[in-house]
């Protein structure tokens, strides 16, 4: 699983991706009407040395403001 605990501006829209090599890219998790605070997501079959954040939509008009991420084996 991933923990992220976001700060006001937060996601509401993002996608949790891993890597084996930093070039090439996996979906693990898709979260969807994110609501900021602390998101605990599962990850599918998600293996790799490099974890990445993709923002697809905003929550506010100011970028993406993340606290903190955790990644848990």
């Amino acid at each position: 699983k991933v923990t992220i605990e976001w700060e006001k501006a937060y996601g509401k829209d993002f996608d949790i991706q891993t890597s084996h090599d930093g070039k090439t890219w996996t979906k693990v998790a898709e979260v969807r009407n994110g609501k900021g605070g602390l998101n605990t997501i599962k990850i599918k079959n998600g293996t790799g040395q490099f974890l990445r954040f993709q923002g697809i939509k905003r929550a506010t008009k100011y970028g993406y403001s993340i606290k903190e991420i955790q990644v848990f084996s």
